[in-house]
């Protein structure tokens, strides 16, 4: 379980990072994404958006399953196989939030992360150096951080504005469980409502052209075919089980052309 405290060289001098999979992401039906990285998400997942509570905006996502508490671009041994990987995952154990003031952004590390480690062994990264200053590693992650929650922002507001024209709908979609046949409908997922957007006043949709919400939403409807790959990732988890083995033994070529980008970069 996350458990996201305030990093600083006070209490985390001597910590570090290990290499780790991608258990953290095994339980994610839906990530969080930005709009600077939608060219490199689009290839392999379909876009939607999620409502974030009752009266609050909509966000945008990556669908990666159509059941909760699952992950199909995540092998059950924690080898990433859905190419592009978001950048939210990323940044992991570290996430950015606002202050209790909302003036400043303050960077944390999820200290039950597999990744961390609070007395740093001789295989980790140090996050400090000996004078108690930010490694490489730590200033490369913090100033990803940085790039990730402007770029969040930026689409949130994109988002906003495809919500105040109207063009965010409840998404329909039909998924079968493998116990029935009549299977099941997924809940809480959101789609642009191509009808809607191609009546839009003449000034609405200049307004959203120009601020590129417009192109948010044309992308997400375009990913709406990789509901297919999705399923075909049900079918071959499906598969590697029954054969029981490992997840080299599973040939995700033609699914997914790009590799898993792990640099800090969109």
């Amino acid at each position: 379980m996350a458990r996201y405290i305030a990093l600083n060289k006070a209490d985390h001098r001597e910590s570090g990072l290990l290499p780790a999979g991608n258990g953290h992401a095994l339980e994610k039906a839906v990530v969080p994404v930005v709009a600077e990285e939608l060219p490199q998400v689009v290839p392999t997942m379909p876009l939607a958006f999620v409502s974030q509570g009752e009266g609050k905006a909509y966000e945008l996502v990556a669908l990666q399953s159509l059941q909760p508490g699952v992950n199909v671009y995540v092998h059950t041994n924690g080898r990433w196989i859905g190419g592009y990987r978001p950048a939210w995952y990323r940044t992991h154990p570290f996430l950015a939030v606002r202050d209790e003031s909302g003036s400043r952004r303050v960077v944390c590390v999820d200290v039950e992360a597999e990744a961390f480690q609070l007395e740093a062994g001789p295989d980790a990264v140090r996050l400090f150096d000996a004078d108690g200053e930010p490694t490489p590693k730590t200033r490369d992650l913090l100033v990803f951080l940085e790039k990730l929650e402007q770029a969040r922002e930026m689409t949130q507001v994109l988002v906003n504005q495809l919500e105040e024209a109207g063009l965010i709908v409840p998404w329909k979609i039909s998924a079968s469980d493998g116990k029935s046949e009549g299977g099941y409908d997924v809940q809480g997922v959101y789609h642009i409502d191509e009808a809607a957007m191609r009546e839009l006043p003449p000034e609405t949709a200049a307004k959203l052209l120009k601020s590129g919400a417009l192109s948010v939403a044309y992308t997400q409807l375009l990913s709406e075919h990789r509901l297919q790959g999705l399923v075909r990732l049900y079918e071959l988890r499906a598969e590697a089980k029954k054969q029981a083995g490992p997840a080299e033994d599973v040939d995700l070529e033609a699914l997914f052309a790009d590799d898993d980008d792990d640099n800090l970069t969109f």
